[in-house]
């Protein structure tokens, strides 16, 4: 039986999952190391805030996803934001590991133009380095623009690209900055390419995530396909799957600063 696995990205406050439904269920999971749960918007804070306080190997990080940003008008992003920050000095601030998600998503710009996900990224570095807590990305598309912006606020970072979805040229570019690389659950993603962009980050540097939920699996599924990934990652990179395990398990603990139960 290969250890239990760290899941380092997934949404523990998705409407279609109440609190309540993801706590039994996590209650029920055998081998889960521990997760962390990525923001997106004020409106769903609470519901992380309530699973990780039921759940102590839940942790979470607050944040405007680039999506909830590109969806919203600027009243509502500033308080937003604002949102963001009563959230990392509130009572809960002791079960926030990590600002994010943020970023840029080329997806977005007939909503939201290069120069505004620039600014509102910005914002939010600025907020990690103060705080000296981890970030969370989420770049699609505009990787220059992305890297751009880690320069300008700083030469070293803690933290991760997560659903890493660029070319394997570009993961030095992030490792360089410090940053960490996750591979992500995606049904639409050939194998083959994730086996080609596993086998170039280093051992260092990779996170596993399920980036969940999926409409057609529970948590505790997504969990068991996060081992199936594993595995063939593991077979990618010519290593056994416990070692694999056993490596994004201590580097989810370096990065979010985690002390890892049931391992």
């Amino acid at each position: 039986m290969s250890p239990a696995i760290f899941d380092s990205h997934a949404h523990f406050d998705d409407s279609q999952w109440p609190p309540a439904t993801l706590v039994a269920d996590l209650g029920r999971i055998q081998g889960l190391a521990g997760a962390v749960s990525a923001g997106f918007g004020p409106e769903r804070f609470a519901a992380s805030r309530a699973v990780c306080r039921a759940v102590r190997k839940v942790r979470r990080a607050v944040g405007l996803h680039p999506w909830w940003l590109a969806a919203h008008d600027q009243t509502q992003r500033e308080a937003g934001w604002q949102a963001v920050v009563a959230e990392l000095d509130g009572a809960d601030s002791d079960t926030i590991v990590a600002i994010g998600e943020l970023g840029v998503d080329k997806n977005r710009k007939h909503l939201m133009d290069a120069d505004q996900q620039m600014r509102w990224m910005t914002l939010a570095l600025h907020q990690a380095k103060r705080r000296n807590l981890p970030i969370v990305l989420h770049i699609v598309g505009w990787h220059g623009h992305a890297l751009d912006a880690l320069r300008a606020v700083s030469p070293r970072w803690r933290g991760v690209v997560h659903r890493f979805s660029g070319s394997p040229e570009l993961i030095p570019r992030y490792t360089d900055l410090g940053l960490h690389v996750a591979l992500a659950l995606e049904p639409r993603l050939d194998v083959s390419k994730r086996q080609v962009v596993a086998r170039a980050v280093p051992a260092d540097r990779l996170l596993l995530e399920t980036d969940w939920p999926f409409l057609d699996l529970d948590y505790p599924q997504a969990v068991q396909e996060l081992r199936l990934m594993a595995a063939q990652i593991a077979d990618a990179r010519g290593e056994d799957l416990s070692s694999l395990i056993a490596t994004n398990n201590a580097n989810c603990r370096q990065v979010y600063g985690l002390g890892l139960v049931n391992e």
